[in-house]
């Protein structure tokens, strides 16, 4: 009986050792703050936090739909676009051929490949529909500039300011009078070390 015990209590121990050596340590995969670096992309940019020398930045990116979903879309599908639900009305074709979605309040969404799925966008303005994927406090660079390339006056010279007082100044009197450094018209772009190098401003029909 002692024997089995032993041997029992020997067999918990080795399974236990065993437990711990294949016992590994999970993160979350593809964490979204690390694939900011480097890149431009859409945002808005929020409040600047003097304390923390940062800005308040949420950052969007286009909604990717599954080709498959996308092309068995039908009449009385419900589509979470741009962060609305819409249900679809018909599935016809854009005057350039391309796959589009008319929805029972009347908004019109084309379809466009990106590489095996689709993005999507609204016919009325060509925005692209997007999401917040992420809130992040990022500092400015030294020498960070902002582009205004809003005017939409195409002969229009694009106004250049790398000073971040006057950047500031520029951007409280664009919340006051427009839509601020929204995200429709708005990207950053980011260094390596999560710093704004650049925020640019192009025309959007909301201004």
């Amino acid at each position: 009986m002692k024997k089995k015990l032993v041997s029992l209590i020997m067999a918990v121990v080795i399974i236990f050792t065993v437990s711990l050596a294949l016992a590994k340590t999970v993160e979350p995969e593809d964490p979204e703050i690390e694939r900011f670096a480097g890149r431009t992309v859409h945002a808005t940019v929020g409040e600047y936090v003097d304390y923390l020398n940062a800005f308040r930045v949420t950052v969007y990116e286009n909604d990717r739909f599954d080709d498959d979903d996308i092309e068995r879309l039908a009449a009385g599908d419900i589509l979470l676009a741009d962060g609305t639900t819409y249900t679809v009305k018909e599935i016809t074709t854009s005057p350039d051929g391309e796959l589009m979605a008319v929805m029972e309040n009347g908004t019109e969404i084309v379809f466009e490949r990106a590489g095996d799925d689709y993005t999507a966008r609204f016919t009325d303005d060509d925005r692209h529909c997007m999401h917040a994927i992420a809130v992040v406090l990022l500092k400015p660079a030294e020498g960070m500039v902002y582009e205004d390339n809003s005017d939409p006056d195409l002969d229009a010279q694009m106004i250049v300011v790398d000073n971040l007082e006057e950047i500031l100044k520029i951007k409280a009197e664009k919340e006051k009078t427009s839509i601020g450094f929204d995200f429709y018209g708005t990207t950053v772009t980011l260094n390596g070390k999560l710093e704004i190098v650049k925020i640019h401003q192009d025309f959007d029909v909301a201004q």
